[in-house]
């Protein structure tokens, strides 16, 4: 072949990989909305999981891709203006984690794509119609949390082999709370253990609640998916530290926090999962024709440190079962 030809072949050869690279990769500026209730540990691995899938499908931030975040850091109050926000920017789509900020996101528009990350079954909180065909605007990656309740009271009942009781504090104010204790409760009545219920409206009236909580030898506290109770983990795991009581809570990083335990979905993983279905919405998909997609990676941890500190000895055969352990 003289010079010619293979100068030909050879731009022939990058003109179609060239392509094909163009054609994979996002070909316009995505703007993504996201939309955080919280500025807790499940939302940043929520969204570290999110921010690394949509850079390795070559979304990058600061060059076709904004991540506009609204972090309301708790204060419900100002979930309104933080969509308000969002919508004056006319993101293509908007990311929630949690019901509160879902269903605010679902108040504020029937025309942004939403995708959420949620904890429970979004068919019962009335956030999708269908797993499969959600409809409307709305779908996302749900862990369906109720499922799991009963393993993590059997890895607790393991843990704490003469537990008798479990505590459980819940939002009153959240519709759904009651019915996700009501699950909880008959998971533990299975287990023939009893339940004291905490249903609480405020961050003050919950530490209020755990402070003059009694206890007794043989109880723990058991920790439901629960917005408000989440934000202040932290203040519960430093009373039943001094305490010495034992906590099981839905999410590894807790244990990594102190919990004596934590079984849950990897809210990393979830992320990712996120991200993969706003990738859809970008590409042309709507949401109502999105199945919700099923968790796909739960983990159990166990902190090997609060168990030595509050008496407990645990055995191999679980330490095996652990895909972490804190020592």
């Amino acid at each position: 072949m003289t010079k010619i030809g293979y100068a030909l072949l050879f731009s022939i050869t990058v003109l179609l990989f060239g392509s094909a690279r163009l054609e994979a990769q996002p070909t316009r500026v995505a703007r993504i909305g996201i939309l955080l209730p919280e500025s807790g540990l499940d939302e940043s691995q929520t969204l570290k999981g999110f921010r690394d899938r949509l850079k390795e499908a070559g979304y990058k931030e600061g060059e076709n891709t904004i991540l506009e975040v609204q972090d309301v850091k708790g204060a419900r109050a100002q979930l309104q203006s933080a969509l308000d926000e969002l919508v004056r920017k006319k993101v293509d789509v908007i990311f929630t984690t949690g019901t509160r900020a879902t269903q605010a996101a679902m108040a504020a528009t029937g025309e942004i794509p939403i995708i959420f990350r949620h904890p429970a079954d979004p068919v019962t909180l009335g956030l999708v119609k269908n797993l499969n065909r959600p409809g409307g605007n709305v779908t996302g990656v749900a862990a369906f949390s109720l499922d799991a309740d009963q393993k993590r009271l059997e890895v607790l009942k393991q843990l704490v082999p003469d537990l008798r009781r479990i505590h459980i504090f819940y939002d009153a104010n959240n519709r759904f709370s009651p019915d996700n204790f009501a699950a909880a409760e008959k998971s533990a009545g299975q287990l023939k253990l009893d339940v004291v219920e905490y249903p609480v409206k405020t961050a003050s009236e919950f530490k209020s609640s755990l402070t003059q909580m009694e206890v007794n030898r043989g109880d723990a506290i058991f920790q439901i998916a629960d917005d408000l109770i989440e934000s202040q983990g932290s203040v519960l795991l430093e009373e039943a530290k001094k305490r010495k009581l034992a906590t099981m809570f839905h999410s590894e990083v807790w244990a990594s926090r102190g919990s004596l335990a934590a079984y849950g979905p990897n809210y990393y993983e979830m992320g990712r999962q996120a991200a993969d279905l706003v990738q859809k919405i970008l590409k042309g998909a709507h949401p109502k024709d999105l199945a919700v997609i099923h968790a796909n990676k739960f983990d159990l941890a166990i902190n090997l440190r609060t168990a030595s500190s509050i008496g407990l000895k645990v055995a191999p055969e679980l330490l095996k079962k652990a895909d972490k352990v804190i020592r």
